[in-house]
């Protein structure tokens, strides 16, 4: 049987489900929770983004924001539990649904492998749904080549 998850998250906290290919019964897989404790911190307790990639960048790029740089944080630590399942064959499809911009930052975080498996992608932040309109959103917008509905 082919395993399917859907991933719903927003800069907050993540949920993953399994599904079979109508999306008629997702299951609660796992909870993957934000924590301050994965946020780096200067030595004067500021948050500091010297440990992300384009660090240091010109200041005309714009002023330092610590809450993107905790959701571009935690978007990375979903896409590397992602990535672990996949390399551990949990899943063999994945859906994506997420607001905009913390969508990409998983996205571009994903590994080959997990990007291949992605079937479809949402910008939408549906974190709040109870799990029938959930899955009643999903198959609404599901599209044919995902190989669910």
């Amino acid at each position: 049987m082919v395993k399917h998850w859907i991933l719903v998250g927003d800069g907050s906290g993540a949920r993953v489900y399994e599904t079979d290919a109508l999306l008629e019964n997702l299951k609660h897989v796992e909870d993957l929770a934000f924590s301050h404790a994965h946020v780096h911190r200067d030595e004067g307790g500021h948050l500091s983004n010297a440990h992300l990639p384009g660090a240091g960048r010109d200041a005309g790029q714009g002023e330092y924001d610590p809450h993107k740089v905790t959701e571009e944080r935690f978007a990375r630590a979903i896409a590397k539990d992602i990535n672990d399942a996949e390399l551990r064959h949990r899943f063999e499809r994945l859906v994506v649904v997420a607001p905009p911009r913390f969508l990409g930052d998983i996205r571009a975080s994903l590994s080959t492998g997990a990007t291949r498996r992605v079937v479809a992608s949402f910008h939408h932040d549906w974190t709040r749904l109870s799990l029938q309109d959930l899955s009643a959103n999903l198959k609404k917008n599901m599209p044919d080549t995902a190989g669910l509905k």
